[in-house]
């Protein structure tokens, strides 16, 4: 009994080891091209069906590629007559969506829905943009004060966000928790 339980501990330490555990994280990939793959049990927790109902419906659902970029730029203008310096920001959001092309992955035993294949975009990404602040480089103004903007004071950054995953059923798109590794 003890060279049986010890045999099994070590067939576990040797498995997790080499990485044949079944991660804690979601069976979700989704590469930048719009490829990779998403479980059964994603799917069914973000659109909140039964296995049942997958298995008849798996067809019904579009999978969704959302990336958000946000450019952000500030710069200093300076009031002539007072030297008073005021930073002056503008930032710009872009909400990028993608139809992918997934294939419904199945059993090869039982013919069961067990996950998607994402094979990358379906079309053209549509993109909408929200700015927010003055145009670039513009410095306040009104009667009387003179401002001018301070050279070399404009800096720019940029964050990327996605692609995430959405599932999406009659109109409606549910947000599937996706992997955020590195190395894919």
């Amino acid at each position: 009994m003890g060279k049986r339980l010890l045999v099994c501990a070590m067939t576990a330490a040797t498995a997790a080891s080499i990485g044949l555990t079944v991660p804690a994280a979601a069976d979700v990939t989704l590469r930048a091209d719009g490829t990779g793959s998403v479980g059964r049990e994603d799917v069914l927790r973000a659109v909140g069906w039964t296995n049942d109902r997958l298995q008849t419906s798996a067809a019904e659902l579009h999978l969704v590629a959302e990336t958000v970029t946000v450019a952000t730029a500030s710069w200093e203008c300076a009031q002539e007559s007072t030297g008073a310096v005021a930073v002056r920001q503008r930032r710009t959001t872009t909400t990028a969506r993608a139809e992918l092309v997934a294939a419904v992955q199945r059993s090869s035993v039982t013919g069961a829905v067990t996950g998607f294949e994402l094979q990358g975009f379906a079309e053209d990404a549509v993109s909408v943009s929200v700015v927010e602040g003055p145009d670039l480089d513009a410095c306040p103004g009104s009667e009387g004060e003179a401002w001018s903007r301070v050279p070399r004071s404009t800096e720019r950054a940029q964050t990327h966000e996605g692609p995430a995953l959405e599932v999406v059923h009659e109109g409606v798109a549910h947000r599937v928790p996706t992997e955020r590794n590195a190395a894919v």
